[in-house]
């Protein structure tokens, strides 16, 4: 059976963040609380409707992400997995992740998930500093994080992935510092680090271009980075991906698919999945979402054909994030190309200036062209 990665959307929240644009909802009244089942069943409907494909696949992956998939009670985690299950050949070594944030988590959740085959966490730290993670609009405090943290791994978790964030507000390299010394005490098989994008309609932005925050500048943002990345390594987390890293054996095999230009299902609402060289895009409003799927209308938004030049660009830009880089025997026959001779100009233009490696079997990022990683995929980009 060919493999196939799941990605299920849990837009609910007990406080969004300033910086997301992520689709989310508020959890708080009697009223949301009634939404998130009807939400549940409608996403156990669209599972349903993709049971051929399902059947005829094997499931590698399962990512719950958000919103705050904590944020739920976790016997519906627990009934989402059991109705993939009804329909999928689930992989023997499936990875099956749940994003959680800390103040969300409790004993029933962690049973929960423990019962269903969840064998991977993955939190939101962002900062150690409790002022910046007020000022981001997070819920928990450092402590916070580390109390649930600790219960993840008493429960026996082995599995578990910290999200870090640089170029924040005020941020300074000893925040920086402070956090790596705090991932050293923890010990996570896996970190993912993220810089601050300021996304257009968030609180920060409004906060940003009204000039009530101020961010480091370019270099400073750089040197977080460059901090971070052999605080790691000396740490025995590796990267692999240009945000990326992990223990030998660790990596995120459902982020994987993404960068290795897999197919993937996406299910709930602004969900997207790529499959049979067709990319589609759910609707993005919950109310019409669980109203569509009631009265069996189309939840998508979007449907568009990948043509082979469109998917071969985004298997180089995607795998040149990763640090192995490029496979070029598997391109070559995929695409049925000779990838040398396609891109001899763009590639050699690239050595030249150090920002790729091109050895006989394989093409990836230097040090350098993974800070100008952008400049490199623009002149792929520019040779399409």
């Amino acid at each position: 059976m060919n493999p196939l990665s799941l990605y299920i959307h849990i837009p609910f929240c007990v406080s969004k963040c300033a910086y997301c644009d992520f689709v989310s909802y508020r959890i708080g009244t009697l009223e949301k609380n009634e939404g998130i089942k009807a939400y549940i069943d409608a996403l156990k409907t669209e599972i349903q409707q993709f049971a051929s494909i399902l059947m005829s696949h094997e499931i590698k992956t399962i990512y719950f992400g958000g919103g705050t998939p904590s944020a739920i009670d976790g016997a519906y985690i627990h009934d989402l997995i059991d109705t993939i299950k009804s329909y999928a050949a689930i992989s023997e070594d499936v990875e099956i992740t749940v994003e959680i944030n800390p103040g969300t988590l409790n004993k029933e959740k962690i049973n929960h998930y423990l019962a269903s085959g969840v064998n991977r966490i993955s939190m939101g730290l962002q900062t150690t500093n409790d002022r910046l993670l007020t000022s981001i609009g997070r819920i928990h405090s450092t402590n916070d994080f580390i109390t649930t943290y600790n219960a993840i791994r008493e429960a026996g978790f082995r599995n578990v992935s910290l999200d870090l964030m640089f170029g924040l507000p005020g941020q300074t390299l000893g925040d920086i510092d402070k956090a790596l010394r705090l991932v050293e005490t923890l010990k996570p098989e896996h970190v993912s680090a993220y810089g601050l994008k300021i996304e257009e309609g968030t609180p920060l932005y409004f906060s940003y271009e009204a000039g009530k925050i101020e961010l480091p500048d370019e270099e400073t943002e750089r040197m977080m980075y460059h901090n971070i990345v052999p605080g790691l390594s000396e740490l025995g987390i590796n990267q692999y991906e240009l945000s990326n890293f992990a223990k030998p054996g660790y990596e995120s095999k459902h982020n994987l698919t993404y960068w290795k230009n897999m197919p993937y299902l996406g299910f709930g609402v602004s969900s997207h999945s790529k499959i049979n060289q067709t990319r589609t895009a759910n609707i993005s409003e919950i109310k019409d979402y669980v109203e569509h799927l009631i009265r069996g209308k189309s939840i998508l938004t979007d449907s568009d054909f990948i043509d082979p030049s469109e998917d071969l660009f985004e298997t180089i830009i995607l795998g040149l994030r990763l640090n192995s880089g490029l496979r070029i025997m598997e391109i070559n026959t995929k695409y049925e190309i000779d990838f040398f001779e396609r891109y001899r100009s763009v590639l050699d233009k690239l050595r030249d200036e150090q920002l790729i490696e091109l050895g006989e079997e394989e093409v990836k990022l230097t040090d350098l062209g993974r800070d100008l990683a952008n400049q490199v995929f623009l002149q792929f980009m520019m040779d399409m």
